[in-house]
C-alpha cells in the first residue's frame, strides 16, 4: 500500500465556523451573487446581503419556535436552495 500526502496550502482558523463566512460575505460583499435559485419558471439572483438575511429570519424563527443550542432539527427535502438556506 503507497499512501501519500500533500502539506496543506492554507491556514486553518483555531476558532469559528462555516457561518462565520455568510455573516463575513453578507456584510462585506453584500451585492455580490452567491447563488441562483429557481422561482416559477426562471432564475433570480441571490445577493450575499440577501442570503445573510433570510439566514438570520430563518434562525429567529427556529428560536421562536423554542429551539435551543444543542436540540437537533431534521430537515426532510430533495437538493435545493433551502437546504443551504436551512443547514
Amino acid at each position: 500500500m503507497r499512501e501519500y500526502s500533500t502539506p496543506l496550502q492554507v491556514t486553518i482558523p483555531g476558532t469559528g465556523n462555516l457561518t462565520d463566512d455568510v455573516v463575513r460575505n453578507g456584510e462585506e460583499h453584500p451585492s455580490t451573487v452567491v447563488f441562483a435559485r429557481r422561482t416559477g419558471g426562471s432564475w433570480s439572483d441571490v445577493t450575499a446581503a440577501a442570503f445573510l438575511e433570510e439566514v438570520r429570519t430563518v434562525a429567529k424563527g427556529l428560536i421562536a419556535a423554542g429551539i435551543e443550542p444543542g436540540d437537533r432539527v431534521a430537515l426532510l427535502t430533495r437538493t435545493r436552495y433551502e437546504w443551504t438556506l436551512f443547514d
